[in-house]
């Protein structure tokens, strides 16, 4: 019987990699894809026998083409074998190849196998979608997509085999009529399009299955998720510092007229991030007084020159820079200011095609990005090309700024400028609201001032934040709407705690 563990590798497979791995184990070391397909089917098996005992019921395998339906057709056997009402309804001919082997088995055994022109049963099933794999590229057709169009009309629990027919493995971008599951299995390591917005709304909850796929040995991964016992390891190896000038400094440069409070809360942020000293730099007396009004271990300066600072310092700026000058000195910093900074808000809008003068982390929420790569480009970018592959619109930022990208939203992507991508599996909507942004980059701030290098801040800013966002809601929130930004911040110290839960990682199945 399958064990399931918490953690499952952090490295994802995109299609290519997934089908490198395949050659990899059959060709080179020679294991028989039917061990494997079997061994897939056990863990498939295993789910929908979770879900069964929430809700009994038949189970219906819509069997693809491919490989992946051959896995189906497996699975109903092994669950008609235990005793389930398991069936098994074809989307095209099976008279070649695994499929044809599976469905052969299949029916030895008792299994009934309706062909491509049946209709799906009526009434409500748990439904093992195994149309469509990895190896699938575009929108589903022909037959497919025909089941697909049926299951979108029946009741009942979907469990994916190896990702939800209709989604990109790599983008997770998701065509017409993708099926949505409750539970999606996927083999040897989990998919990028499993975790990226829109893909990770139709995955339901991820397990990761070793069925016994190896690499090659000269694979590296290039995208990997937000990895928590990793975040936590790294958050705790981090020295305390014998006074308050080594925990590391940051300043935060923004505030305006209509915006007084988003340095505050960056800056706080900052502070409960570890930062051993911050200071909220503004022009505007008003904004000045208001950090102190609100946290008296803040210090306040009204210099907003970056040659003002000392390159020692880390510098957080933009959050709530509103002003009319705000591109201009947004601009300066990221030109003149060799420490290392973290641009926000308001100074996305300056950034320029040029070279910054020290590290940076840039954190566009999607309009953000879309505007900056805009810019960037010379062509015009809407939101919904961002949002059609976030993990390729990070990386384009990356490239062009030579900057650490983090771009916001559910499924927050991490994207360094060598190509390296890290998924954030966790989040929650109450991190949907005014402030909470500023707070990830005064948390983003304090990391790099504590001494972590660009990609390694950006990606645990992003963990605990998220982790902050879930406690908030659970001590303020409960399932509604109603959290506000400072309540995450003042979460952090709980989130720092618990770094290393993450209730969206997936499970690891060994079986």
């Amino acid at each position: 019987m399958p064990v399931t563990s918490f953690h499952a590798p952090a490295e994802l497979w995109t299609a290519a990699d997934a089908a490198a791995a395949d050659r990899y184990t059959m060709d080179d070391l020679g294991i028989a894809s039917e061990v494997l397909m079997e061994r897939a089917a056990l863990c498939v098996a295993r789910q929908a026998m979770d879900l069964l005992a929430e809700t009994p019921g038949r189970v219906c395998a819509l069997a693809g083409p491919g490989n992946n339906g051959g896995d189906a057709v497996a699975c109903a056997r092994i669950l008609h074998g235990w005793g389930i009402d398991a069936a098994v309804w074809l989307s095209g001919p099976a008279h070649r190849g695994a499929l044809a082997r599976q469905v052969a088995w299949a029916r030895a055994c008792g299994v009934e196998v309706f062909d491509a022109d049946a209709p799906l049963p009526e009434g409500p099933c748990l439904w093992i979608d195994g149309l469509l794999g990895t190896g699938s590229r575009g929108a589903p057709r022909g037959k497919v997509a025909a089941r697909l169009r049926e299951l979108a009309t029946r009741n009942g629990p979907v469990v994916a085999v190896d990702l939800p027919s209709g989604v990109d493995p790599d983008s997770g971008a998701v065509h017409e009529g993708a099926a949505r599951a409750e539970v999606t299995v996927t083999f040897g390591r989990s998919k990028p399009g499993l975790h990226a917005t829109p893909g990770r709304s139709h995955a339901g909850r991820v397990v990761v299955a070793d069925i016994g796929l190896v690499p090659d040995p000269s694979w590296r991964p290039t995208v990997r998720l937000v990895d928590p016992e990793q975040v936590a390891a790294s958050v705790a190896a981090l020295p305390s510092g014998p006074h308050k000038g080594a925990r590391g400094r940051v300043v935060v440069v923004g505030g305006g007229a209509t915006t007084p409070g988003a340095a505050t809360l960056a800056a706080f942020g900052a502070l409960v991030a570890g930062a051993g000293l911050v200071t909220v730099a503004s022009a505007r007396a008003e904004v000045r007084e208001l950090a102190v009004a609100h946290h008296a271990e803040l210090m306040v300066d009204a210099r907003t020159d970056p040659g003002a600072w000392d390159p020692r310092w880390v510098a957080v700026v933009g959050p709530g820079l509103t002003d009319p000058d705000a591109a201009e000195v947004a601009r300066a910093f990221w030109t003149e200011f060799s420490g290392a900074a973290v641009f926000d808000a308001g100074a996305l809008e300056a950034i320029a095609h040029v070279e910054a003068a020290g590290p940076r982390i840039v954190t566009p929420h999607p309009g953000e990005a879309a505007r900056l790569l805009a810019r960037l480009g010379g062509a015009p970018v809407a939101v919904a090309d961002v949002q059609a592959d976030r993990i390729e619109a990070a990386r384009r930022i990356s490239r062009a700024t030579s900057a650490v990208t983090v771009l916001k939203g559910a499924g927050t992507v991490v994207a360094d400028p060598d190509g390296n991508v890290r998924i954030a599996t966790e989040g929650t909507a109450v991190l949907a609201t005014a402030g909470t942004g500023d707070v990830l980059a005064g948390i983003a701030g304090a990391l790099l001032a504590r001494g972590l290098a660009p990609s390694d801040a950006a990606t645990c800013a992003v963990h605990l934040h998220a982790r902050a966002g879930e406690i908030a809601r659970r001590e303020h929130g409960g399932g509604a709407p109603g959290v506000v930004a400072s309540e995450v911040a003042e979460a952090l110290g709980r989130a720092v705690v618990e770094a290393d839960h993450a209730d969206g990682y997936p499970a690891l199945l060994r079986g």
